[in-house]
């Protein structure tokens, strides 16, 4: 069997994307009782959560060799056995340090995955229908950031072994199932320097920012989110349920920002998404019950999310009309995306221990109104470059 159209490839990397993030997202509502069971203490909560992020930072320039030297389905391969890797470690063993390790293997194979996933999708769609292919390859991945919390709340239930065993067997299948995937002509190795100096465009600046400040807004809610719950007594399941909601609304308006963002470019979808998110991140600071807290957060964390379309397809236009290509994009994208996400949690286990989670909404909140006012006025039209 292989996969020959635009839409079946880009459907195969969205299955694979849904499988890859599902041991991500299944550590939110296992945090409070690791918590309790190791003695992590929030700061170690929010490191346990940030060492994928550190994992994934050091996976990006290898992700980068591997593409450009042998293609991003191999990439994409090597990727998902690291993750299966990583999951089948962290399903084994009740000792920390282990814990801790699987969650970096498997942010190292996530690295791989992502720079593979995208190249292949991204190069094999072009340029015409990028916006809607990354909306589409993101719907997976929100698909599966949807299913992880759940996946997290039957390990709580039925033991860490057996689940995240099902999950690694799930994820080696798909890793064989790659071979399907169309060959892409490998990109020519980057010059690591040529790609850094990208970074003196304001379009590049202000892709790669939107870009990254989802992952350090959900790894800043990971950590904050579930404890704050937890203290105001909510269950698992409904820390589960906050992190569900925002892979759910992600999902359903990930297609529909990236059509919108084709059509009428990604100035206004921005604006629209980081003032939302300045609103609902408020009203998280004096929200009491647990219910409204998890509403809440499903609401802000969404946000942030569904700007990712737009700010990496402005991301990828803004390289190449540097003479860049789209796996220089992803690896700009993904060199930045694991420190955002680990320094994120780490940040919130820090703010939980000196003030409380009021203080990372607060943060994230301050956040996103910054970013409207970077967009609003670096990104009118006719006014492409910060002066």
């Amino acid at each position: 069997m292989r996969l020959t159209s635009v839409r079946q490839v880009t459907a195969f990397c969205a299955l694979a994307a849904l499988a890859e993030v599902l041991f991500y997202t299944a550590i939110a509502p296992l945090l409070p009782s690791l918590d309790r069971a190791l003695g992590l203490g929030h700061f170690g909560g929010g490191l346990l959560v940030g060492t994928y992020g550190l994992g994934f930072t050091v996976g990006t320039y290898p992700a980068v060799l591997l593409t450009a030297r042998r293609g991003p389905r191999v990439t994409v391969t090597a990727g998902m056995l690291c993750v299966a890797a990583g999951t089948l470690t962290f399903s084994a063993s009740s000792q920390s340090v282990v814990l801790f390790a699987g969650r970096t293997v498997a942010g190292f194979g996530s690295a791989l995955f992502f720079t593979g996933a995208i190249a292949l999708a991204a190069g094999y769609a072009g340029a015409e229908h990028r916006g809607a292919t990354i909306g589409t390859l993101f719907s997976g991945y929100d698909a599966g950031s949807a299913a992880g919390p759940l996946l997290g709340t039957a390990a709580e239930a039925f033991g860490r072994g057996p689940v995240f065993g099902m999950l690694a067997a799930v994820q080696l299948a798909v890793a064989g199932m790659t071979r399907w995937a169309p060959e892409v002509t490998p990109e020519p190795r980057s010059d690591l320097r040529a790609v850094l100096g990208y970074l003196r465009s304001a379009r590049v600046q202000i892709g790669l920012w939107i870009t990254i400040l989802p992952e350090f807004a959900i790894g800043m809610l990971v950590v904050s989110g579930a404890y704050r719950i937890d203290e105001a007594g909510g269950s698992t399941l409904v820390i589960a349920g906050a992190f569900i909601g925002v892979a759910v609304l992600s999902m359903l308006g990930e297609p529909i920002i990236g059509r919108v963002s084709d059509e009428r470019g990604q100035r206004l979808p921005l604006l629209v998404l980081m003032l939302l998110a300045v609103g609902s991140l408020a009203l998280l600071i004096p929200a009491q019950s647990p219910v409204t807290i998890a509403v809440l957060i499903a609401v802000g964390g969404s946000l942030f999310m569904l700007a990712a379309t737009p700010g990496l397809a402005l991301l990828f236009d803004a390289v190449e009309e540097r003479g860049g290509s789209v796996g220089e994009a992803s690896f700009l994208s993904n060199l930045f995306n694991g420190p955002a996400d680990a320094l994120g949690a780490v940040l919130a286990g820090l703010f939980h221990n000196a003030i409380g989670a009021d203080l990372s909404f607060g943060v994230l909140s301050s956040v996103a109104l910054v970013s409207v006012c970077v967009v609003y006025r670096y990104l009118r039209p006719g006014n492409p470059q910060t002066p």
